[in-house]
C-alpha cells in the first residue's frame, strides 16, 4: 500500500512539474501547482495550498502581494529551508570527518600491531637467549608492555615513571641473581635502586631508551589524539544551529521562489553567496586556528617519520634492553662492591648449586639472537621504507586539504545544487530573493567584520558567538599539545575514553575528580641529541618475587613444549609448533582489588543517623 502511494507521488510529481513548465512560461502569471509540487517533494501536507493565489500580505518571509504561500506554509518552509542547510552544511564536512575518524583508526591499529610484534620478538629473543633466567623473571618485562599499552591507550601512565620503574625493577632483580649466596629484604633492595644513579650499572641505555621512547610515545599518542579531537571540534561545529536570522535569508532564497511559482529557479550566484556568508559570520573566525590546527598536526607527523619515529625505537627495543644487561654483567662485581660499601654487607643466604655461570656475547656484531622475522622485516624497511612512513605521508596528503575549509565554505554550499546555484555561476535569469532577474547588489568580502556590510543578512560583528568561540579554545588547546610534542615536552590531556565500556575513566567533556583518573601523558626535553637531557635512571619499588639463580640456557631448536610469559599463549590450545600459532594477551593473574563497603557504609549510618537518634533522645526529656 505505501509503495503504491509513493508511486503515485513520483507521477503526480512529475506531471505537475510538467505541467509547470508548459503552462507557467507563456502566461506570465503565478500558478500554485509549483508550490504543491515543493509540498509533495518534502512530505508536507498538500491540503493546505491553496487552489489559487492570494495576497501575502501577512507573510513575514516571502515576497508581499500575489502569492500561493500562507503564513502556516511559510513557517513550515522555514522548517525545511534549516532542515536543508543543516544537512547540507554536514555533507560538505563529511569527508574531513572520514578522514580524522579513518586515519586515527588506522594509527591506532597500526601501533597496537607494531607494539604486539615488539612484545612477540622480545619474548623469542629472551627466552632464546636467557632461558629459564627471563622466564623467572618476565613479570618485569611483562609490567613495562603493559605501562606503554595503557599509556597509548588510556594516557593514565606516567610514562617517565614508568621506564625509571622498569628499569629500577631490572637493577635489583639483576642485582639478586648476581649474588644469589646473599640475603636481601626489601629495604636492602630499596637502598639498591637509590644507588641505581650514581652507579649506572646500565650504561648509557636507560638514559637513551628513556628518551627515545617519552619524545616518540608523546608525539604519537598526541599525534593519535589530535586525529581524534579534530573530528570531535568539527562535530560539535557542525552541530551549532543557525541562527533565526540566517534561515530567514535561507528560506527567502531557496523556498520563497515556489510561493512565486518558481520552483526550478536557481538562486543567482552572487545573491546565495551574500546569504551564506552571512550565515557563516562567525564560522569564519574558525579559520586561523583550524589552519594552525592543520599546520601543527603536520609538524608532528613529518617529526613521527623523523627523530620521533615510533617504529624505530620500539622494534629494536629487545636488543637496546638486552644491551643494558650486559652493561651490567659486564660491571657486575664493582657494581656490587659500591652497593655494599653504602647499604651494607648483606648476610649470606643458601647458595644454589652451579652458581652463576657468565653469559657471553654470542656475535662479535652485537648480542644474542636476531629472529629470522626481525631479519627479514628490516630488510623491507631498507627496500620501502617503513611502514610508519607510508601511513603517516598518506595522512599528511590527506589532512593538508583540510586547510582553509572554513573560508571556503560558503563557496562550497552555493556550489550545492540543494541550497545553491551550482557548480556553475547564474547571472541572469535568476532568483534574486524578490523576483526573477539579476543580482545587483556588491558581494561583500570574506570575514566577520566584512559581514556588516552584507545586504541580504543584518549582522553585528561585535558580538561574540559563544558557541563558537569555545570551539575556537578548543582548537588552541589542542594546537598547544601539538606544539608541545613537537618540542619533545610533557602532553597531557585532561580526559580519556577507556578502550572497553567496563573499564573506568571518564568520557569525552566529563569532568575529572583527580589527577589519577585523568590521562597524563609524559615527555621532556626540547633537543634531540640524546645528550641533551637528564639521566633516566631513578629509583623505584622493590623487587617481586625474583630470587632463583640466573644460569644460561642451551639453545632448544625443537622443544616443542615451551614455557611462556603470561602475555604469550597458544591459540588452539595444543602444542606449538609455529610462531604463526601465537598471540599476545594480557596477563589474567592479577589478583582483584578487595573494596570496603561495609566500612563504609557503617560510618555513613553513625554519620546520619546519630544526629536523628540524638535529637529523638531530646525530644523525650
Amino acid at each position: 500500500m505505501e509503495e503504491g502511494w509513493n508511486t503515485v507521488k513520483r507521477v503526480c510529481s512529475v506531471l505537475v512539474f510538467i505541467s509547470l513548465l508548459v503552462g507557467g512560461a507563456g502566461a506570465g502569471e503565478i500558478t500554485c501547482h509549483a508550490i504543491r509540487y515543493t509540498f509533495l517533494n518534502k512530505n508536507l501536507d498538500v491540503s493546505e495550498v491553496p487552489n489559487s493565489p492570494l495576497q501575502g500580505i501577512h507573510l513575514q518571509i516571502c515576497p508581499r502581494g500575489v502569492t500561493c504561500c500562507t503564513p502556516e506554509m511559510e513557517t513550515k518552509l522555514w522548517t525545511v529551508s534549516r532542515e536543508t542547510y543543516s544537512n547540507s552544511l554536514t555533507s560538505s564536512a563529511l569527508h574531513i570527518q572520514d578522514l580524522f575518524q579513518t586515519k586515527s583508526r588506522q594509527f591506532g591499529e597500526f601501533f597496537s600491531d607494531l607494539l604486539a610484534n615488539s612484545k612477540r620478538d622480545f619474548h623469542f629473543m629472551f627466552k632464546k637467549t636467557y632461558g629459564i633466567l627471563y622466564e623467572r623473571n618476565s613479570d618485569v618485562f611483562t609490567d613495562f608492555f603493559k605501562d606503554l599499552e595503557s599509556y597509548y591507550e588510556n594516557g593514565n601512565v606516567e610514562l617517565e615513571e614508568a621506564l625509571r620503574s622498569f628499569f629500577s625493577q631490572l637493577y635489583q632483580r639483576m642485582f639478586t641473581v648476581l649474588n644469589t649466596q646473599y640475603t636481601f629484604d626489601q629495604s636492602y633492595l630499596t637502598c639498591v635502586s637509590k644507588n641505581m644513579k650514581k652507579l649506572q650499572p646500565f650504561g648509557d641505555v636507560p638514559k637513551k631508551l628513556t628518551l627515545q621512547l617519552r619524545r616518540s610515545f608523546v608525539a604519537t599518542r598526541t599525534f593519535a589524539q589530535a586525529l581524534i579531537e579534530g573530528k570531535k571540534i568539527l562535530t560539535r561545529i557542525l552541530k551549532i544551529a543557525p541562527k533565526d536570522k540566517c534561515v530567514e535569508a535561507l528560506t527567502r532564497m531557496i523556498s520563497c521562489p515556489s510561493c512565486q511559482g518558481l520552483p526550478a529557479i536557481r538562486p543567482c550566484t552572487g545573491y546565495c553567496l551574500n546569504v551564506m556568508k552571512g550565515c557563516l559570520a562567525h564560522h569564519t573566525e574558525l579559520s586561523d586556528s583550524w589552519d594552525r590546527f592543520i599546520d601543527s598536526l603536520i609538524s608532528v607527523g613529518e617529526r613521527l617519520i623523523g627523530p620521533f619515529n615510533i617504529e624505530a625505537v620500539v622494534e629494536p627495543i629487545d636488543i637496546k634492553i638486552s644491551d643494558a644487561i650486559m652493561n651490567f654483567q659486564e660491571s657486575g662485581y664493582e657494581v656490587t662492591q659500591k652497593v655494599f660499601e653504602d647499604c651494607g654487607h648483606p648476610r649470606l643466604g643458601r647458595r644454589e648449586a652451579g652458581g652463576y655461570p657468565r653469559l657471553e656475547r654470542r656475535q662479535a656484531g652485537g648480542f644474542g639472537y636476531s629472529h629470522p622475522s626481525q631479519l627479514n622485516h628490516v630488510k623491507s624497511m631498507n627496500a620501502a621504507g617503513t611502514n610508519l612512513d607510508n601511513l603517516v605521508n598518506d595522512i599528511l596528503t590527506s589532512v593538508k586539504g583540510a586547510k582553509g575549509f572554513w573560508t571556503k565554505l560558503p563557496y562550497i554550499l552555493c556550489q550545492n545544487p540543494e541550497v545553491g546555484s551550482g557548480k556553475e555561476k547564474v547571472d541572469q535569469n535568476c532568483w534574486n530573493g524578490r523576483e526573477r532577474g539579476t543580482y545587483q547588489q556588491r558581494i561583500v568580502n570574506d570575514g566577520l567584520v566584512s559581514q556588516d556590510q552584507n545586504p541580504e543578512i543584518d549582522i553585528d560583528s561585535s558580538l561574540a558567538d559563544s558557541d563558537i568561540n569555545e570551539q575556537i579554545f578548543a582548537l588552541r588547546l589542542v594546537i598547544n599539545k601539538l606544539e608541545n610534542a613537537y618540542n619533545g615536552h610533557a602532553v597531557e590531556w585532561p580526559h580519556y575514553e577507556p578502550k572497553y565500556p567496563n573499564d573506568s575513566g571518564y568520557y569525552g567533556s566529563g569532568d575529572c575528580y583527580d589527577d589519577e583518573d585523568c590521562e597524563a601523558g609524559s615527555g621532556s626535553g626540547a633537543g634531540y641529541s640524546d645528550d641533551e637531557d637528564e639521566d633516566g635512571e631513578g629509583s623505584g619499588g622493590g623487587g617481586r618475587d625474583g630470587g632463583g639463580g640466573w644460569k644460561s640456557a642451551e639453545d632448544h631448536e625443537g622443544d616443542l613444549h615451551q614455557r611462556w610469559p603470561p602475555w604469550v599463549t597458544d591459540k588452539t590450545g595444543v602444542d606449538i609448533v609455529d610462531n604463526k600459532d601465537i598471540e599476545i594477551v594480557e596477563s589474567a593473574d592479577e589478583k582483584p582489588r578487595v573494596g570496603s563497603s561495609a566500612t563504609a557504609l557503617s560510618r555513613t549510618l553513625i554519620y546520619y543517623a546519630l544526629p536523628v537518634l540524638i535529637c529523638a533522645l531530646g525530644a523525650l526529656f
